[in-house]
């Protein structure tokens, strides 16, 4: 893989009064990567042990070209109201625009050694293109109300078009809205010299995730006809109403300072995500097959995010700050819109009253060793809440965890010498969710796993449950 990256970015500011400033931010991102793959052509001692179209080697090579460009323009104008109340007042505009080219060129079966071309394969695999432009222009409006630099409250809203949207859906609002009390600015705070900051906060929010690029088009494919024509066949159906997911959150939340050594910032959040794009079967009648995208869905999230900032040591010489922070998610489906869930094969799938991709299989309870062949056999799987074991081809899918961390955090230590020589470690962990790992399923059951699967030559070294997930019995979990 050979990859090109180039960024620039510019910005320029412009104050032509005291009361008045914008500014003005560019920027390019550019990617070019050139990702190839062979398979040499095999030597004849070598190709017995392969499959001959295995032998014969094969190429591809994937050329892609993204280029993003970002433009953000926004004037503030600030002024004082009384003498304890000032004001800023500030308006914007937004433009992110990303188009990428990817095209694809492949073959099979080299006709003899040193051939290494997609034109020297004697079988040429189909040749792709594909062309993405995707589009976002938002505008917005925001007022910051500032009492005595205590209290603060801010009122925005935004609105956005995206080119995604369907035909028929234009522009989506998001409104927002703040307020925080520096508490400890009050005369009436007496605990300045233990507690020496305190800030409350709370914060309401809406935002979007716009859909997939093209999935709101209606499109056709394109075919041979009758006698070597050229015609399309229905492709997606499309949905010209599709709109953006929409997520809102209330944040409620404080920071504050101890003894000019400590600070603890604390949030805790509850959001609501509508809208969600969930396909749906198309009905036969409409002459198009599959599925369509619309906005059925719901999730819900809330959690809590705490940091901690610790300086052990302050010393002219020597300096030693301790950081700590841990957060929570919890996110459960609240409706699919009635799209029923079909779980029908080991893997991730979205339920209602479970996380979002959930990791579902079947389970094994119990199995007994072949005393001959010392494999598992009498395999049973777990029938379900309430249900006794069944055999496992008979067995339900069962929700078995979820890969979106429940809990997550990091410990970290600076410690700095002379204001010259800085020492850093961090350690980071997350909990409460699950890595699905088929490595072992894959070796003991694939083409090559009888020269790989330690448990297919040795079945006597593992238990018999062991052996009935991994090994003969696998299949039919």
């Amino acid at each position: 893989q050979n990859v090109n990256r180039l960024t620039v970015s510019g910005r320029a500011e412009h104050l032509p009064f005291a009361w008045f400033r914008h500014r003005l931010q560019m920027g390019v991102d550019y990617t070019g990567d050139d990702s190839r793959s062979l398979e040499r052509f095999v030597p004849s001692e070598l190709a017995v042990t392969l499959a001959p179209s295995t032998a014969a080697g094969r190429i591809g090579q994937t050329l892609r070209r993204a280029i993003g460009i970002t433009a953000d323009y926004s004037a503030t104008a600030s002024s004082t109201i009384t003498g304890a109340l000032s004001q800023s007042a500030s308006i914007g505009v937004q433009a992110f625009r990303l188009e990428q080219d990817t095209s694809f060129l492949g073959g099979t079966g080299f006709p003899g050694p040193g051939i290494e071309t997609v034109s020297g394969a004697a079988q040429q695999l189909p040749a792709t293109q594909a062309h993405l432009l995707n589009t976002t222009v938002g505008v917005f409006a925001q007022e910051k109300l500032n009492w005595r630099d205590r209290l603060f409250l801010t009122g925005a809203v935004r609105v956005d078009n995206n080119s995604a949207f369907g035909e028929d859906f234009d522009w989506i609002t998001y409104p927002k809205v703040d307020v925080s009390w520096v508490v400890s600015e009050e005369p009436f705070w007496r605990w300045r010299s233990a507690i020496n900051t305190l800030r409350l906060r709370a914060a309401y929010g809406e935002s979007g995730r716009q859909p997939a690029t093209f999935i709101a088009l209606q499109t056709f494919t394109p075919t041979q006809g009758p006698g070597g024509s050229n015609a399309v066949t229905p492709g997606s159906i499309g949905n010209p109403d599709l709109r953006p997911e929409r997520g809102k959150e209330i944040e409620v939340g404080f920071e504050a300072g101890f003894l000019d050594r400590f600070s603890v910032d604390f949030t805790y959040y509850s959001k609501r995500t509508t809208d969600l794009i969930i396909n749906q079967a198309v009905a036969p009648s409409s002459g198009f097959s599959g599925t369509r995208p619309m906005n059925l869905g719901r999730v819900d999230n809330d959690g809590m995010e705490l940091s901690a900032t610790a300086q052990l040591l302050r010393r002219t010489d020597v300096q030693w700050e301790l950081f700590g922070s841990v957060a929570t998610n919890g996110e459960v489906i609240k409706d699919l819109g009635g799209v029923p869930s079909v779980i029908s094969s080991v893997g991730q799938f979205n339920r209602v009253g479970y996380p979002i991709s959930g990791i579902y299989s079947k389970r094994v309870v119990s199995a007994d060793r072949d005393p001959v062949t010392q494999r598992a056999t009498n395999v049973l799987c777990d029938g379900g809440p309430g249900q006794p074991p069944v055999a496992c081809a008979q067995a339900p899918f069962l929700f078995i965890g979820t890969p979106t961390p429940k809990v997550s955090g990091a410990v970290s230590n600076t410690v700095t010498l002379y204001n010259r020589l800085r020492l850093y470690a961090q350690f980071d962990f997350k909990r409460g969710h699950l890595v699905s790992n088929n490595n072992e399923s894959l070796r003991c059951t694939g083409a090559l796993g009888a020269g790989l699967c330690e448990a297919n030559h040795y079945p006597e070294r593992f238990s018999p449950v062991y052996l009935a997930e991994t090994v003969g019995n696998a299949a039919a979990l």
